[in-house]
């Protein structure tokens, strides 16, 4: 009798997990549930499931950027595991289209006379944000979903001897990328209209 309180006790606790599986012996959804709760990537109205994204545009003038960026919103998707990221366009149910459209950067701290008077009012300290258009294609109905304009990343950083500017602020960039495609995934997740 214990062994079967056992059983259904962890039945309960830990639910039970089902694989949607095609014709051609791909898995392509999986879900969890528990004591009537369903967990995992919610119920879509729009049938988005699998994702293409392509190399992204970029607008502003940073070299090498396009890569970086389309790899870190990537990662970001396949750690979120709201959508299954998909290599080939054939294969997704929608497109995420992302283009840069500027990297500003402005000084947010200065040296002051306490420190220098030499150096009063030079920056130590910049922001950096990326800002960028986003839409999300539905490949199924050939719709705009939906569609983010000026969506952005910031990052703040300060510059050192041993840490040159344009290191600095080149690595500053990719952080504030960083923050757009963690942003990119929250808003795609995350639809309240």
């Amino acid at each position: 009798m214990q062994a079967f309180l056992a059983v259904i006790a962890v039945v309960f606790m830990f639910g039970c997990t089902t694989v949607e599986v095609s014709e051609d012996g791909k898995a392509t959804k999986k879900s969890m549930s528990a004591l009537g709760y369903d967990f995992g990537p919610p119920k879509r109205n729009d049938g988005i499931y699998k994702i293409y994204i392509p190399r992204i545009g970029c607008q502003a003038r940073e070299p090498h950027l396009q890569m970086e960026v389309t790899n870190l919103i990537i990662d970001e998707f396949t750690k979120e595991q709201s959508y299954y990221v998909v290599p080939r366009v054939k294969e997704a149910d929608g497109q995420l289209n992302v283009v840069i459209t500027k990297v500003g950067m402005s000084p947010v701290r200065y040296i002051d006379k306490s420190q220098s008077k030499q150096a009063q009012g030079v920056p130590v300290e910049f922001r950096v944000v990326v800002y960028a258009n986003v839409e999300m294609f539905n490949r199924k109905t050939k719709k705009v979903e939906w569609k983010l304009n000026q969506l952005t990343g910031r990052y703040i950083f300060n510059t050192t001897r041993e840490f040159p500017f344009q290191v600095a602020r080149r690595e500053a960039i990719i952080q504030a990328c960083g923050d757009l495609s963690r942003e990119i995934v929250d808003n795609s997740v995350e639809r309240w209209d």
